[in-house]
């Protein structure tokens, strides 16, 4: 049997977890939340600490283990969580302090991908292709956005994501460890000469493309052909396609 529900948003703990869907507050307080039993279990299976579990009478304290367990009312689950639907188990995660190594690999540079689905859906695609990881750069969404997380799907957590403070400093660490920066760009060619294994795929924002500064620092920029009627292909659209051209399933 289920004791000491907590029926009440004031009670502290929900206070302080409600408060992680603002980013000032997950920085701040070093956690950040996911929703839905899948993307938790691969949360727990990618080494991720699950510090709470916050759960309501569809699930059992034995569902998931966690530093600190609280059973809950669906009022309360619905007033942390960010669905219409709430599924019954939120989960607050750690954030892990990230010091990746940037060598060898196929890696996708984001500048200033602004939506949260469509900067998720390339995560997707680049764990799909077998890419090493995403750089979100220029105030790109935050990678513990909560509607990113719930679209990539778990994919945040088979591949590296760096947030990138310094585009300048982070493309200048790229060119020195010889990758061959290509820009998806509409004024680009349908063709580039790629022999290097060492790759770096720039994608730019949803409606201004890529940076003034950041074109400067490609090799090559590179378009996909248009054949119907409209402008251009979706940003994540167009990363998918070009990240397989790149590993050479698209000619």
């Amino acid at each position: 049997m289920k004791e000491n529900i907590i029926n009440s948003s004031k009670n502290e703990h929900i206070k302080y977890l409600s408060k992680l869907k603002m980013k000032k507050y997950r920085d701040e307080y070093g956690l950040y939340l996911i929703e839905g039993i899948k993307i938790i279990q691969e949360a727990r299976d990618a080494g991720q600490e699950l510090v709470y579990i916050i759960y309501d009478d569809r699930y059992s304290s034995n569902t998931i283990e966690a530093k600190y367990k609280l059973f809950v009312t669906n009022s309360i689950i619905k007033s942390i969580s960010s669905l219409e639907s709430p599924q019954g188990i939120i989960a607050a995660v750690r954030i892990k302090k990230k010091d990746y190594d940037i060598n060898g690999g196929r890696w996708v540079f984001l500048d200033e991908i602004k939506d949260p689905s469509n900067a998720a859906a390339i995560v997707r695609s680049a764990d799909c292709a077998g890419f090493e990881g995403v750089v979100f750069a220029n105030n790109s969404v935050d990678i513990y956005n909560e509607k990113f997380l719930r679209a990539a799907m778990g994919s945040n957590y088979h591949i590296k994501l760096i947030n990138s403070e310094n585009t300048e400093n982070t493309l200048s660490y790229f060119k020195e460890h010889n990758y061959y920066i290509l820009g998806a760009d509409l004024q680009g060619c349908e063709k580039c000469e790629i022999t290097s294994d060492r790759i770096l795929l720039i994608i730019g924002n949803e409606s201004n493309g890529i940076s003034d500064d950041v074109l400067k620092q490609c090799h090559c920029l590179i378009k996909i052909p248009i054949y119907g009627k409209a402008e251009s292909l979706n940003a994540s659209c167009a990363a998918s396609v070009l990240m397989y051209k790149i590993i050479g399933y698209i000619n």
